[in-house]
């Protein structure tokens, strides 16, 4: 289900009309333990947890980030587990449904920091779909696959899920893990029921529970699937987009929505695919990813830094 990355050194100094200068992409000094895309990133570039992920096989390995160097976490998930949705802070996250030993999961874990536990299966399953979560106790999961793209979009308020009003594309391999928070997100491009890229941008408001709505926003001006990387926890209206694949193979393209259009980034340090993301529009991190020039699952750090931060 999901696929493939990898990066190198860090590139900047765009401007554009825009009050804030658009982000400036920089390579961490320190890889991942094991070579691998498709893992959940929990927290942003000065401290953050990865997990699971898929490298020649699934793994539920956890690493611990400190800004500069990586760990081993002190637990891992439950089972090995890739293709998941998630996110939150370092020590205060969430891991949700994606394939698990070959098959699609419902299955939620919550990270203290510390350990990992279980917490209540999501309705459905969201195998490379959208989410993003402000903690373990306030998270969203939207789309995804489920024999089929799925419109189904829940939110968590750390002991139950309740689906939230319908008026979300059915899509899946959609940017992930930081569009947005738990109660204003954005569901972006991705692949739709025909398997074709789309360019629709869906704003959810609401609340944790089911009070809310969809609301059709800004398309965005070039679409991606893949499972691009997505930076910005607490407002729809202000994310970054980039990596994925955009023509048949990934382009490494960097896209803001900022200040209620989509402006070009930066090229990221390199067009890796299913990299996910992690962390606020001013301090994202990415990791890992397939990188397809070289056929290898990657291990590299990215940052994404910007003066203004969300």
């Amino acid at each position: 289900m999901a696929r493939f990355g990898y990066t190198v050194a860090g590139f900047g100094s765009f401007t554009s009309a825009g009050a804030v200068a658009v982000g400036v992409w920089s390579t961490g000094a320190n890889q991942i333990n094991s070579n691998r895309y498709s893992c959940v990133t929990l927290g942003n570039s000065a401290a953050a947890t990865v997990a699971g992920g898929y490298g020649g096989g699934q793994t539920a390995n956890s690493e611990t980030w400190d800004g500069s160097a990586r760990s081993n976490a002190g637990d891992n998930l439950s089972a090995v587990s890739h293709a998941a949705t998630g996110g939150g802070g370092a020590s205060d996250g969430i891991y949700v449904a994606g394939n698990r030993g070959g098959s699609l999961s419902k299955v939620t874990e919550q990270w203290n920091g510390s350990a990992w536990s279980s917490g209540d299966s999501s309705n459905s399953n969201h195998a490379n779909g959208g989410g993003s979560a402000d903690s373990k106790n306030a998270a969203i999961a939207v789309g995804g696959y489920d024999g089929g793209a799925t419109s189904v979009a829940e939110n968590y308020n750390g002991s139950s899920w309740t689906n939230l009003a319908s008026g979300l594309t059915a899509r899946y391999y959609t940017p992930n893990n930081a569009c947005g928070g738990a109660t204003n997100f954005a569901a972006v491009t991705g692949r739709n029921a025909s398997d074709a890229r789309v360019n629709t941008n869906e704003h959810w408001t609401g609340s944790m529970g089911a009070t809310g709505s969809w609301a059709t926003s800004d398309v965005i001006t070039t679409v991606f699937d893949e499972d691009p990387a997505c930076f910005g926890k607490t407002a729809a209206t202000d994310i970054v987009v980039s990596h994925g694949e955009n023509t048949g193979t990934p382009q490494g393209l960097t896209l803001e929505y900022y200040a209620g259009a989509w402006r070009a980034g930066p090229t990221a340090p390199a067009a890796v695919r299913n990299n996910l993301g992690g962390g606020q529009t001013g301090a994202g991190i990415t990791v890992g990813g397939y990188l397809e020039s070289a056929g290898a699952y990657q291990d590299d750090t990215r940052i994404y830094t910007r003066g203004s931060s969300t």
